[in-house]
Protein backbone atom coordinates (compact mmCIF):
# COMPACT_ATOMS: atom_id res chain seq x y z
CA UNK A 1 0.00 0.00 0.00
CA UNK A 2 1.55 3.39 -0.78
CA UNK A 3 2.55 5.09 1.97
CA UNK A 4 0.68 8.04 1.64
CA UNK A 5 -2.00 8.34 4.75
CA UNK A 6 1.09 10.62 6.57
CA UNK A 7 0.14 13.35 4.00
CA UNK A 8 -3.48 13.05 5.95
CA UNK A 9 -4.21 14.99 8.94
CA UNK A 10 -4.55 11.70 11.52
CA UNK A 11 -6.93 11.17 14.11
CA UNK A 12 -5.49 9.51 17.46
CA UNK A 13 -6.19 5.90 18.50
CA UNK A 14 -6.14 4.43 21.73
CA UNK A 15 -3.85 1.56 20.76
CA UNK A 16 -1.69 0.34 17.79
CA UNK A 17 -3.56 -1.65 15.31
CA UNK A 18 -2.78 -4.00 12.91
CA UNK A 19 -3.51 -3.89 8.91
CA UNK A 20 -3.98 -7.04 6.56
CA UNK A 21 -3.24 -5.15 3.42
CA UNK A 22 -4.87 -6.76 -0.13
CA UNK A 23 -5.70 -6.06 -3.42
CA UNK A 24 -8.34 -7.12 -5.44
CA UNK A 25 -10.56 -6.60 -8.12
CA UNK A 26 -13.65 -8.64 -7.67
CA UNK A 27 -16.56 -6.97 -5.87
CA UNK A 28 -16.22 -9.41 -2.70
CA UNK A 29 -13.06 -10.16 -0.95
CA UNK A 30 -12.75 -13.64 0.47
CA UNK A 31 -10.88 -15.24 3.65
CA UNK A 32 -10.51 -18.78 4.29
CA UNK A 33 -11.70 -19.75 8.10
CA UNK A 34 -7.59 -20.60 8.28
CA UNK A 35 -6.43 -17.95 7.33
CA UNK A 36 -8.72 -15.58 8.93
CA UNK A 37 -8.32 -17.77 12.26
CA UNK A 38 -4.24 -16.97 11.81
CA UNK A 39 -4.75 -13.71 11.90
CA UNK A 40 -7.06 -13.26 14.86
CA UNK A 41 -4.93 -15.29 16.73
CA UNK A 42 -1.83 -13.22 16.08
CA UNK A 43 -3.87 -10.17 16.93
CA UNK A 44 -5.47 -11.49 20.06
CA UNK A 45 -1.91 -12.42 21.21
CA UNK A 46 -0.51 -8.93 20.90
CA UNK A 47 -3.73 -7.45 21.77
CA UNK A 48 -4.35 -4.93 18.40
CA UNK A 49 -7.92 -4.58 16.84
CA UNK A 50 -7.22 -6.36 13.35
CA UNK A 51 -7.92 -4.36 10.27
CA UNK A 52 -8.51 -5.05 6.58
CA UNK A 53 -7.05 -2.68 4.11
CA UNK A 54 -8.62 -3.26 0.78
CA UNK A 55 -7.49 -1.76 -2.95
CA UNK A 56 -10.31 -2.02 -4.65
CA UNK A 57 -9.19 -1.12 -8.79
CA UNK A 58 -8.14 2.70 -7.15
CA UNK A 59 -9.86 2.99 -4.30
CA UNK A 60 -9.07 1.65 -0.70
CA UNK A 61 -10.89 1.07 2.13
CA UNK A 62 -10.04 0.16 5.57
CA UNK A 63 -12.39 -1.52 8.04
CA UNK A 64 -12.09 -3.82 11.02
CA UNK A 65 -12.35 -7.85 10.33
CA UNK A 66 -15.08 -8.66 12.17
CA UNK A 67 -17.25 -6.79 9.63
CA UNK A 68 -16.13 -10.30 7.23
CA UNK A 69 -19.59 -12.37 7.48
CA UNK A 70 -19.16 -15.96 7.04
CA UNK A 71 -21.15 -17.77 4.23
CA UNK A 72 -20.99 -21.26 3.32
CA UNK A 73 -17.27 -21.70 4.22
CA UNK A 74 -15.54 -18.84 3.34
CA UNK A 75 -15.70 -15.21 5.74
CA UNK A 76 -16.43 -12.54 2.93
CA UNK A 77 -17.16 -9.19 2.57
CA UNK A 78 -18.84 -6.72 -0.44
CA UNK A 79 -17.10 -3.40 -1.29
CA UNK A 80 -20.28 -2.11 -0.85
CA UNK A 81 -19.96 -2.85 3.15
CA UNK A 82 -16.72 -2.21 3.25
CA UNK A 83 -17.17 1.68 2.19
CA UNK A 84 -20.17 1.64 4.83
CA UNK A 85 -17.41 1.10 7.39
CA UNK A 86 -14.43 2.79 6.01
CA UNK A 87 -12.04 4.21 8.51
CA UNK A 88 -9.81 5.98 6.52
CA UNK A 89 -12.06 9.38 7.31
CA UNK A 90 -11.29 8.92 10.86
CA UNK A 91 -8.37 8.08 10.87
CA UNK A 92 -6.34 9.15 8.22
CA UNK A 93 -8.21 12.32 7.42
CA UNK A 94 -9.63 11.07 4.26
CA UNK A 95 -12.68 13.15 2.93
CA UNK A 96 -14.57 13.22 -0.55
CA UNK A 97 -15.25 16.17 -2.27
CA UNK A 98 -16.52 17.54 -5.61
CA UNK A 99 -15.24 20.82 -8.24
CA UNK A 100 -18.24 22.74 -8.98
CA UNK A 101 -19.42 22.94 -12.56
CA UNK A 102 -17.66 25.39 -14.93
CA UNK A 103 -14.54 25.57 -12.91
CA UNK A 104 -10.80 25.33 -14.67
CA UNK A 105 -8.65 26.63 -16.43
CA UNK A 106 -8.04 28.63 -19.27
CA UNK A 107 -5.39 29.20 -21.93
CA UNK A 108 -5.32 31.51 -24.73
CA UNK A 109 -2.72 30.93 -27.48
CA UNK A 110 -2.13 33.81 -29.88
CA UNK A 111 -1.96 32.60 -33.63
CA UNK A 112 1.72 33.96 -34.52
CA UNK A 113 2.30 32.22 -37.80
CA UNK A 114 0.05 30.00 -40.05
CA UNK A 115 2.02 26.82 -40.93
CA UNK A 116 0.08 24.63 -43.38
CA UNK A 117 -3.63 24.42 -44.58
CA UNK A 118 -5.47 21.24 -45.65
CA UNK A 119 -8.88 19.66 -46.65
CA UNK A 120 -10.46 16.60 -46.16
CA UNK A 121 -14.35 16.47 -47.71
CA UNK A 122 -16.03 19.79 -46.30
CA UNK A 123 -13.21 20.27 -43.31
CA UNK A 124 -10.55 22.18 -43.29
CA UNK A 125 -7.53 22.17 -41.42
CA UNK A 126 -4.69 24.86 -40.10
CA UNK A 127 -1.81 24.33 -38.60
CA UNK A 128 -0.62 27.20 -36.74
CA UNK A 129 3.05 28.25 -34.60
CA UNK A 130 1.09 29.38 -31.31
CA UNK A 131 2.54 31.28 -28.35
CA UNK A 132 0.70 31.02 -24.57
CA UNK A 133 -0.05 34.59 -23.52
CA UNK A 134 -2.86 34.14 -20.78
CA UNK A 135 -3.57 31.41 -18.14
CA UNK A 136 -6.70 32.39 -16.36
CA UNK A 137 -9.10 30.29 -13.65
CA UNK A 138 -12.78 29.90 -13.30
CA UNK A 139 -15.09 29.79 -10.24
CA UNK A 140 -18.13 27.22 -9.74
CA UNK A 141 -20.75 28.60 -12.59
CA UNK A 142 -18.17 29.94 -14.77
CA UNK A 143 -17.15 33.57 -12.80
CA UNK A 144 -13.16 34.63 -13.22
CA UNK A 145 -10.97 33.79 -10.30
CA UNK A 146 -7.94 35.53 -9.69
CA UNK A 147 -4.99 34.74 -6.77
CA UNK A 148 -5.19 30.98 -6.28
CA UNK A 149 -3.12 29.81 -4.09
CA UNK A 150 -0.79 26.41 -5.73
CA UNK A 151 -2.80 24.53 -3.66
CA UNK A 152 -5.72 24.99 -4.80
CA UNK A 153 -4.46 25.38 -8.45
CA UNK A 154 -3.50 21.78 -7.93
CA UNK A 155 -7.06 20.52 -7.07
CA UNK A 156 -7.71 20.59 -11.19
CA UNK A 157 -5.13 17.84 -11.91
CA UNK A 158 -7.24 15.95 -9.51
CA UNK A 159 -10.50 16.27 -11.67
CA UNK A 160 -11.21 14.78 -15.13
CA UNK A 161 -11.75 18.22 -16.43
CA UNK A 162 -13.93 18.74 -19.48
CA UNK A 163 -11.95 20.68 -22.95
CA UNK A 164 -13.60 22.93 -25.18
CA UNK A 165 -12.01 25.34 -27.77
CA UNK A 166 -12.54 29.21 -29.07
CA UNK A 167 -11.34 30.28 -31.73
CA UNK A 168 -11.19 33.46 -33.66
CA UNK A 169 -9.07 34.86 -35.51
CA UNK A 170 -5.84 35.74 -34.21
CA UNK A 171 -6.14 33.65 -30.86
CA UNK A 172 -7.69 30.90 -29.78
CA UNK A 173 -8.85 29.64 -25.76
CA UNK A 174 -8.41 26.31 -24.75
CA UNK A 175 -10.75 26.15 -22.02
CA UNK A 176 -10.62 22.94 -19.28
CA UNK A 177 -13.29 23.09 -16.66
CA UNK A 178 -15.84 20.70 -14.48
CA UNK A 179 -19.18 19.19 -15.44
CA UNK A 180 -22.20 18.39 -13.54
CA UNK A 181 -21.08 15.03 -12.27
CA UNK A 182 -18.15 13.36 -10.31
CA UNK A 183 -16.78 13.15 -7.15
CA UNK A 184 -13.45 12.46 -5.79
CA UNK A 185 -11.75 10.65 -2.85
CA UNK A 186 -8.73 12.24 -1.11
CA UNK A 187 -6.47 9.62 -1.10
CA UNK A 188 -7.13 8.65 -5.29
CA UNK A 189 -6.26 12.40 -5.85
CA UNK A 190 -3.09 12.61 -4.27
CA UNK A 191 -1.79 9.61 -5.97
CA UNK A 192 -2.97 11.23 -9.54
CA UNK A 193 -1.05 14.64 -7.91
CA UNK A 194 1.80 12.24 -7.72
CA UNK A 195 1.45 10.71 -11.17
CA UNK A 196 0.78 13.88 -12.70
CA UNK A 197 4.40 15.11 -13.43
CA UNK A 198 5.12 11.81 -14.78
CA UNK A 199 6.00 11.14 -18.46
CA UNK A 200 3.24 8.99 -19.99
CA UNK A 201 3.86 5.06 -19.80
CA UNK A 202 5.98 5.54 -16.60
CA UNK A 203 5.79 3.67 -12.89
CA UNK A 204 6.55 5.35 -9.90
CA UNK A 205 8.42 3.45 -6.96
CA UNK A 206 6.67 3.90 -4.26
CA UNK A 207 9.19 2.43 -2.19
CA UNK A 208 11.62 5.50 -3.19
CA UNK A 209 8.75 7.75 -2.70
CA UNK A 210 8.06 6.60 0.99
CA UNK A 211 12.03 7.18 1.29
CA UNK A 212 11.46 11.05 0.66
CA UNK A 213 11.13 13.34 3.98
CA UNK A 214 9.00 15.60 1.53
CA UNK A 215 6.82 14.73 -1.25
CA UNK A 216 6.20 17.12 -4.49
CA UNK A 217 2.32 17.72 -3.42
CA UNK A 218 -0.32 19.32 -1.50
CA UNK A 219 0.90 19.11 2.04
CA UNK A 220 -1.95 19.88 3.97
CA UNK A 221 -5.53 18.34 1.96
CA UNK A 222 -8.02 19.59 3.75
CA UNK A 223 -6.90 22.77 4.35
CA UNK A 224 -6.52 22.88 0.30
CA UNK A 225 -10.44 21.79 -0.33
CA UNK A 226 -11.54 24.00 2.25
CA UNK A 227 -9.98 27.04 0.48
CA UNK A 228 -11.22 26.05 -2.13
CA UNK A 229 -14.58 26.18 -1.04
CA UNK A 230 -14.31 29.77 -0.02
CA UNK A 231 -11.96 30.43 -3.32
CA UNK A 232 -15.77 28.88 -5.46
CA UNK A 233 -14.22 26.28 -6.91
CA UNK A 234 -14.96 23.26 -4.86
CA UNK A 235 -18.73 22.71 -4.60
CA UNK A 236 -18.93 20.45 -1.20
CA UNK A 237 -16.66 18.25 1.32
CA UNK A 238 -17.97 14.79 2.35
CA UNK A 239 -16.34 13.75 5.93
CA UNK A 240 -16.65 10.26 5.85
CA UNK A 241 -17.90 8.16 9.20
CA UNK A 242 -18.29 4.49 9.38
CA UNK A 243 -21.66 3.04 10.53
CA UNK A 244 -19.71 1.32 13.25
CA UNK A 245 -17.03 3.60 14.93
CA UNK A 246 -14.52 1.36 16.55
CA UNK A 247 -14.08 1.73 20.93
CA UNK A 248 -10.04 2.55 20.18
CA UNK A 249 -11.12 5.67 17.78
CA UNK A 250 -10.72 8.66 20.45
CA UNK A 251 -13.31 10.89 20.35
CA UNK A 252 -12.96 14.19 18.35
CA UNK A 253 -12.33 17.47 20.39
CA UNK A 254 -14.21 20.09 18.59
CA UNK A 255 -11.38 23.19 18.13
CA UNK A 256 -12.61 26.26 19.78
Amino acid sequence: MPDILALFSTQSVRKPVLIEVKSKKANTLSFSPEYLGRLEAYANMVDMPLLIAWKFHSLWVLFEAKHLKKMKRNFNISFGEALKENLLGVLAGDLAYKIGRGAGIHFRFEKEKMLSVGHNEDERFEQWQMRLSEVAFSGRDGQSINNLSDDVQSLFATWDLETQEDHADDHIWVRHTAGNDGIQFAHTALVRLLDWSLPDGAKRSWRREARKKNLNTITDFRRAVTKAIDDKIVQFVLDLQPHTMPDFVMPRIAKK
